[in-house]
């Protein structure tokens, strides 16, 4: 089940969803603490305004304001028209994603992968529009966290994973694991107050009791030809045609001798 977009638009406008936004953005910092460049094309699958709000007034984002942003939502959620300065965003099909193939240097999946109705077609439209070593970035709830069963927050719906789960999600698609760190320790059901104040507790549980974490941030890289054995490879694999070296296609027209004689004919 997908959280409405305009409960997904009234909670990040809340004290909590600027908490969210916050150490969502700090979390991104670590795993891509290089700055995207003028002619990377950026990418935000699920919900990724919020990211982009807190990204435009934090001097340590990395992802702003230099990048060339999209913004796809899914069928499932919703859209909303574009107001004031906000960037337009596409409402499209999970299954087929209305961009260009090897067209996006950076992907971050925010609100995208817990609700997805095809996850195997979701990871193929990830594998497709991602330039050979692009980077994705999955930002889900975590089963084991506090998050996944608070249902006032939109990491309560849907399908929460274990680092576990994610990690088999990736690799079973054809990415290589790169970083992953958790984020969001402190429960949200603390007051709105207390969780600024203990920021510095925040960060220091993700280190200390990663498991508790409220989401993973876990990063995907693209590699092409893709590992041996995932189902994406071998349909990487399939997808190429290959033509002997001495086949008649590859040879001019008035090559038949030469092909003859190396032949020993």
């Amino acid at each position: 089940m997908a959280f409405d977009i305009v409960d997904l638009t009234r909670f990040y406008e809340t004290p909590l969803g600027g908490h969210v936004r916050t150490r969502l953005i700090a979390g991104i910092n670590r795993i891509w603490p290089q700055a995207a460049g003028p002619h990377d094309a950026v990418l935000a699958y699920g919900y990724g305004l919020p990211l982009v709000a807190q990204a435009a007034t934090d001097k340590a984002a990395t992802l702003w304001p230099n990048a060339d942003w999209h913004f796809l939502m899914p069928a499932q959620q919703g859209v909303l028209a574009p107001q004031g300065d906000s960037p337009p965003a596409i409402l499209g099909d999970e299954r087929q994603w209305p961009l260009r193939s090897e067209s996006i240097n950076r992907l971050v999946v925010l609100h995208g992968v817990e609700a997805a109705n095809n996850l195997d077609a979701l990871m193929e439209q990830v594998w497709r529009v991602l330039v050979p070593n692009g980077r994705a970035l999955f930002i889900v709830a975590n089963r084991r966290g506090f998050w996944a069963r608070r249902d006032a927050t939109p990491f309560g719906m849907g399908r929460p994973f274990s680092s576990g789960q994610l990690r088999q999600l990736i690799r079973r698609t054809g990415f290589i694991q790169g970083q992953s760190r958790p984020a969001l320790v402190l429960p949200p059901f603390l007051p709105e107050k207390l969780l600024t104040t203990l920021a510095g507790a925040d960060r220091f549980g993700a280190a200390m009791m990663p498991q508790l974490g409220g989401v993973w941030l876990m990063e995907a890289v693209k590699k092409v030809p893709a590992p041996t054995g995932s189902k994406m490879a071998l349909r990487y694999r399939s997808a190429a045609v290959i033509r002997p070296v001495l086949s008649p296609a590859k040879l001019p027209l008035n090559a038949s001798k030469h092909k003859n004689a190396l032949l020993g004919q």
